[in-house]
């Protein structure tokens, strides 16, 4: 009867020692896979706010150089044109 009794025990302990570990074994794979999930989730929003950050940029860069460039289109134009008022007024002026 002793015997049984350490052979009951024995096998209680192997089939609970099994379940810890199983328990384990899944607790581990459950927290594996959030955390795999959460970085690939945070890594990819990150790479979508850096490309959209980037394009802006450049959308900032490119109409800003457009911008640039119909200022310094107008202000030739106007220096030109006030260039020409400048000649005419520096001409004689035919007496009355």
């Amino acid at each position: 009867m002793k015997n049984m009794l350490f052979v009951f025990l024995g096998s209680f302990f192997v089939i609970f020692a099994q379940g810890c570990a199983s328990v384990g074994a899944v607790i581990d794979g459950g927290q594996e896979f959030v955390t795999n999930t959460v970085d690939v989730a945070v890594g990819t929003t990150s790479d979508v706010v850096t490309s959209v950050a980037e394009d802006a940029a450049s959308i900032t860069q490119t109409t800003l150089e457009v911008g640039a460039g119909v200022v310094q289109a107008v202000s030739d134009e106007i220096d030109s044109q006030t260039d020409e008022l400048q000649k005419d007024s520096k001409e004689p002026q035919e007496k009355k």
